[in-house]
């Protein structure tokens, strides 16, 4: 699994036990071609609040509708069960910058005969806007390798977030659905 520990915010401890590594290499994660050199990595329930924030500074909605928006995030870190953010981190550690998020959702799907990854939204920065496929592309190499690792077969992406040819480029292929379809094959367990 490709992710680096870039923290958004204060490391806060947490009562939910993550399924990673809490020291990973950072020199695995995918550093993407040009621009603002981001790292891709999977959200903590710690990043919630600074996630918030950020989302906020993109959209900002009404009080009530932003407070809806953080218990979204909230329960969606707390609960890798239900999905994940993957996040994309620039600046270096003396100064992270939250550049991209790729909300993901896990949902049963009949057709594929299991569970399936969504994302149906991707938020950028603007330093990021330019090499915005590139990082959505190394957002999406760090998911499959996250839903990999969990018995996740598929990811389901909405159109609207890569072009033809970048989808093409990057393995995935029409669903029926209407949604970008990339097959993921698990990787294989080891014990010990």
């Amino acid at each position: 699994m490709r992710q680096c520990c870039l923290a958004i915010g204060p490391a806060m401890p947490s009562d939910f036990p993550s399924p990673f590594p809490s020291q990973p290499d950072p020199a695995s994660a995918p550093a993407l071609p040009a621009g603002p050199q981001a790292l891709v990595r999977l959200a903590t329930p710690a990043d919630a609040g600074p996630l918030c924030a950020w989302l906020q500074s993109r959209q900002a909605l009404p009080v009530a509708a932003a407070r809806a928006r953080d218990a979204l995030v909230e329960n969606l870190l707390a609960r890798p069960e239900r999905g994940t953010c993957v996040l994309a981190v620039a600046g270096g550690a003396a100064a992270p910058r939250l550049v991209g998020c790729l909300p993901v959702a896990l949902v049963p799907h009949l057709q594929l005969s299991g569970l399936a990854a969504l994302a149906v939204e991707w938020w950028v920065g603007a330093e990021a806007a330019q090499e915005d496929p590139a990082v959505l592309l190394a957002c999406c190499d760090l998911l499959a390798d996250w839903c990999r690792a969990h018995g996740v077969r598929h990811m389901l992406l909405a159109p609207a977030l890569l072009a033809g040819s970048q989808a093409d480029s990057a393995g995935f292929v029409a669903h029926a659905g209407g949604l970008w379809h990339r097959n993921l094959t698990p990787a294989p367990k080891t014990l010990g």
